[in-house]
C-alpha cells in the first residue's frame, strides 16, 4: 500500500500537463475511455502509480466514486476539517450530484478554502472548472464542495471512519451497547490484546485494532482489513447483523455505468432508441440522475436531437423534453441528461434524431460509441 506523500507526489507530477485535441489524454488512453473528461481519471491515475488504488479507487464518474467511499465508510462532510490527500468532490450547482474531483494537498480547518491539484480544470477562473484544458494546483471556496473520500493511506493512523449496519454505527464515535457487544466478542475470540480497559460503550482506537486483527484472521488484507466492520465480518464475528433489518444504506443511489462501442448508423429524420447493453437505460427505480453520452460522426452544422422517454408496460409512453445538439466537426461528443421520478413498471430509455444539415448532405450519421452514467433510486419491491 503507498502512502499519502506518494499520492500527492503522483499529482504534483502532472502539474502543467495539457491535453490533446478533443480531450486525448493519457489518463484517459490509460483508463481504456480516450477522449472523455477525465478528471476522476487523472485522481485513479495518481492512485495506481503511486500505490493506492486499493484504498483511492479506480473510477472514471464521480459520482460512483463518491459512493464507494460512502460504502466504505471514508465519506466526510464538506464542513469538516480537509486533510492532506483527501479526495475533495465538488458540485458547481450545490445538487447532490458530483460534477467534478481533485486531490486535496494541504490540510485546512472547517470553512477555509482547500488548496488542491486537479485534472480536466482550469489554472483560473475564466475557463471551464469541471472541463478545462490541463491539470492545475487550484484554491477552492467550500461553497463548492460536495464532501471528501478519505483514503486509508499506510502509516495513516488508525481508521476515522464510521459506517451504519442494520441501523447501527460502528467505528470511530459510535456508541451504544452493540459497541461493546463487538467488544466483547473481539475478546472472547482473543482478539481483546488493543484494550487497557474496557471494552465499552463508545467505539476507541482499541476496538478498531481489535476488529483489523480479527478482519486479518478472516483473510481479509490492506484497506480491507481496517479494522471498521462490514456485514460479512460483523456476521462472522456475531453470527447475526444486529438491529433493523432496515439500513441508511437503503436510501443510497446506485450507481449506473454502461458503455456499447459498437457503431450503429443513425438515418436522417428517425428516432433511433440508443441500446447501450440493452435500451432499458434505466429500471426498477423510483427515480434517476442520468446521462447518455454519445460519440457521433455527423456533417458539420447538421442538428442532432435527443429525448429521454419513459415506456410503459401497456405500450404507452412518456416523452421527456427534446434537447437539441449543433455538430461542430465531423466527429462529435455529445450528452444528453434527465433527472426526475418513475412510476412503477417504467423503464427509462433515450432515443435520438438527426437533421437539418445546413448544404442538403442527406448522408447517414453514425453513433461510434454510447454511454450511460448516474445514479437512481430503488424502487420500493
Amino acid at each position: 500500500m503507498g502512502t499519502v506523500d506518494a499520492m500527492i507526489a503522483a499529482a504534483e507530477a502532472d502539474v502543467g500537463y495539457k491535453e490533446g485535441p478533443g480531450n486525448d489524454t493519457k489518463h484517459g488512453r490509460w483508463y481504456g475511455m480516450p477522449n472523455e473528461p477525465w478528471c476522476d481519471m487523472a485522481v485513479s491515475k495518481w492512485a495506481a502509480d503511486s500505490g493506492n488504488a486499493d484504498v483511492v479507487g479506480k473510477f472514471a464518474y464521480c459520482p460512483e466514486h463518491v459512493n464507494w467511499f460512502r460504502a466504505r465508510g471514508q465519506w466526510i462532510g464538506k464542513n469538516a476539517p480537509a486533510r492532506r490527500g483527501d479526495v475533495v468532490f465538488y458540485s458547481w450547482d450545490g445538487g447532490p450530484l458530483a460534477d467534478h474531483v481533485g486531490l486535496v494537498v494541504g490540510d485546512s480547518d472547517p470553512g477555509d478554502d482547500i488548496e488542491t491539484i486537479e485534472g480536466n480544470t482550469s489554472s483560473g477562473s475564466s475557463g471551464s472548472q469541471g472541463n478545462g484544458d490541463g491539470c492545475y494546483r487550484r484554491t477552492r471556496s467550500r461553497a463548492y464542495v460536495l464532501g471528501f473520500g478519505r483514503p486509508a493511506y499506510a502509516g495513516s493512523g488508525p481508521s476515522r471512519s464510521r459506517v451504519t449496519i442494520g441501523g447501527l454505527s460502528y467505528g470511530y464515535g459510535a456508541h451504544g451497547d452493540h459497541v461493546t457487544r463487538v467488544g466483547r466478542a473481539l475478546v472472547a475470540r482473543g482478539f481483546g490484546s488493543h484494550y487497557t480497559e474496557g471494552p465499552g460503550p463508545d467505539w476507541s482506537d482499541a476496538d478498531t485494532a481489535s476488529y483489523a486483527a480479527f478482519q486479518r484472521s478472516l483473510g481479509y488484507r490492506g484497506a480491507d482489513a481496517d479494522g471498521i466492520p462490514g456485514p460479512d465480518s460483523l456476521t462472522a464475528l456475531l453470527g447475526e447483523i444486529p438491529g433493523s433489518n432496515t439500513t441508511e444504506d437503503d436510501d443510497m443511489p446506485i450507481s449506473i455505468g454502461e458503455y456499447n462501442g459498437t457503431e450503429h448508423q443513425l438515418p436522417r429524420d428517425q428516432w433511433v432508441t440508443v441500446d447501450v447493453k440493452g435500451v432499458d437505460l434505466v429500471k426498477n427505480a423510483s427515480a434517476y440522475n442520468a446521462t447518455v453520452y454519445l460519440t457521433l460522426y455527423a456533417p458539420a452544422g447538421a442538428t442532432v436531437q435527443g429525448r429521454w422517454y419513459h415506456q410503459r408496460k401497456d405500450g404507452s409512453r412518456w416523452d421527456g423534453p427534446i434537447v437539441e445538439r449543433l455538430m461542430t466537426t465531423g466527429s462529435s461528443f455529445v450528452d444528453f441528461t434527465h433527472q426526475g421520478s418513475i412510476s412503477d413498471g417504467e423503464t427509462a430509455r433515450f432515443e435520438v434524431t438527426y437533421g437539418s444539415v445546413p448544404n442538403g448532405d442527406s448522408r447517414p450519421a453514425a453513433i461510434t460509441a454510447a454511454r450511460v452514467r448516474g445514479v437512481y433510486w430503488k424502487a420500493d419491491q
